[in-house]
């Protein structure tokens, strides 16, 4: 995928405001302004904002607990924060909390937190698509951890019997909560080494946002045409605790390590040696993200609680095309 410079612009725009919004998260948290508990992905960035990147407006994405960028790519700023805070400007007018939200109208697959159950509801998006004759391709990340669930080879053979528009991104961050991933799984290096199924399949550099692209913009085109899914490995690391209230194990050496392969620094670096941007621009950039963040914090602060009768209200009115079977 060529890129204008323009549309560079635009990546780096996404990978900064990912990185701005989970610092503003945290420093709320920790001063006991977040109800909900943060899984940061400050680090993983290059993964979601690349992998979007590659996908068109309609098509379906299926977050991981930690997939931030794709969500504030996809859905408004103060209804991201608003779930957060669990107000009615939140997802689901504050049933839904931002971790597990979900979004028809964005795209965006609901998912729960049980590791790797959001796997077959992205097959059956990709089974939807077919079925009813249109593109729509489905993608749907999640963590090493999940590799080691059932869900996840059912959903990868499903999709490869059937030839199914998936694209399977596995954000490997090398640990599960914290357990080191080489300690439960029976690979050597990569785990698409035993994914199987007979689906192509690659490692990627999950720190850097152009390699990332690249790898899922081609994954997507087969999965459009009709040539079914794609597993892609992409290797990246978390610079926060599993959660944080958990923590922290991991060597500090090997924390510091990955820093030096920031995303976001990997990016910005690109782009002024390539002359697409100047300091300048990084700076007024920098500083029109954190107003705009800053504001949605203040927003979600001041926004009412739900009423209780909201809680209630579980279900909608649909109407049904049963030709189609579609829901509307």
């Amino acid at each position: 995928m060529n890129l204008n410079d323009e549309q560079r612009r635009e990546i780096y725009e996404n990978l900064l405001f990912a990185r701005r919004f989970e610092e503003t998260v945290l420093e709320a948290y920790e001063s006991g302004g977040v109800p909900e508990l943060p899984h940061l992905s400050i680090g993983q960035e290059a993964v979601g904002v690349g992998a979007t990147y590659a996908l068109s407006e309609d098509d379906w994405i299926a977050p991981s607990l930690r997939t931030r960028a794709p969500i504030l790519m996809r859905v408004p700023l103060k209804e991201v924060t608003a779930g957060m805070y669990g107000t009615v400007s939140g997802p689901s007018e504050g049933r839904t909390t931002q971790h597990h939200m979900g979004s028809t109208e964005h795209g965006i697959l609901g998912t729960t937190g049980m590791v790797g159950s959001h796997l077959n509801a992205a097959v059956g998006a990709g089974l939807s698509s077919r079925q009813l004759g249109d593109d729509r391709v489905s993608a749907v990340f999640f963590g090493d951890g999940a590799t080691t669930r059932g869900e996840f080879h059912t959903a990868l053979n499903y999709a490869a019997v059937e030839d199914l528009p998936v694209v399977f991104i596995i954000e490997n961050n090398g640990w599960t909560e914290e357990t080191p991933i080489e300690q439960v799984t029976a690979v050597e290096e990569d785990l698409i080494e035993f994914a199987g199924h007979d689906l192509p399949s690659s490692v990627v550099d999950g720190q850097d946002a152009d390699e990332v692209l690249a790898a899922t913009s081609e994954a997507v085109d087969r999965a459009r045409e009709g040539n079914g899914p794609t597993l892609l490995e992409m290797k990246t690391y978390r610079y926060r605790p599993h959660a944080e209230v958990i923590q922290e194990r991991r060597d500090e050496a090997e924390i510091k390590r990955w820093k030096q392969r920031d995303p976001v620094k990997i990016y910005r670096d690109r782009l002024l040696d390539d002359g697409v941007v100047d300091e300048a621009w990084l700076e007024d950039l920098d500083a029109s993200l954190r107003e705009e963040i800053e504001a949605s914090f203040e927003f979600a602060q001041n926004d009412p609680a739900p009423p209780e009768e909201t809680m209630y209200h579980v279900y909608k009115d649909v109407e049904v095309d049963r030709d189609g079977g579609v829901v509307r």
